[in-house]
């Protein structure tokens, strides 16, 4: 699930700094740490924007220092341990390997913070113990079928994007384009 659009300075001309503070002083309050940039794009409650905070106090740091905010805090770095915990918590709920966006839209953690830490998002998901995400051929073949077969047409990359499990960029990596791998699925965008 995509967030909400944050304001951006035109919208409503720009924010003056103590409602930028405030809304930062928030936010502490309410995660209960000094807020991240990660933390701001998933707050539904601040109307404002990371790149306003950089406009107005040059980098995140300062904006931090000057709400009475700790920038250290921001890169204390989480143990191992929890980061692999949320990826079987996140396992357990779902029934499934966790993706990186259920990873966004579910859990306590950027799914960046993972691909730092491991190297990749796959590698995290053995340390867990958990299977990787590698999917072959066969297996996006038969999502593609799957998601026409139920839309009763050729998928769109968008309607991709809306109703299968695995997301257009994955076709592309994969077949080089999303028309190939159309064309691989032997289907035929021709009337």
């Amino acid at each position: 699930m995509s967030q909400p659009a944050k304001s951006s300075a035109t919208d409503h001309g720009p924010p003056d700094r103590d409602t930028l503070l405030t809304h930062l002083q928030s936010l502490a309050a309410v995660l209960g740490k000094t807020p991240t940039v990660v933390d701001i794009h998933k707050d539904d409650t601040t109307p404002f924007a990371p790149t306003e905070y950089l406009d107005t106090f040059g980098d995140w740091d300062t904006a931090l220092r000057e709400a009475g905010l700790d920038p250290t805090a921001t890169t204390t770095k989480i143990p191992d341990h929890e980061l692999l915990a949320e990826l079987q918590r996140l396992y357990t709920e779902l029934g499934s390997p966790p993706s990186r966006t259920d990873m966004v839209e579910r859990g306590r953690f950027s799914d960046t913070v993972y691909r730092n830490r491991f190297g990749s998002w796959n590698e995290a998901l053995q340390q867990a113990m958990l299977d990787t995400n590698e999917l072959d051929d066969s297996d996006l073949l038969r999502e593609l079928e799957r998601v026409a077969h139920e839309l009763d047409c050729i998928p769109t990359a968008d309607e991709m994007r809306e109703y299968g499990k695995h997301r257009p960029v994955t076709y592309h990596r994969r077949f080089g384009s999303w028309q190939r791998a159309l064309d691989v699925a032997d289907f035929s965008t021709e009337e």
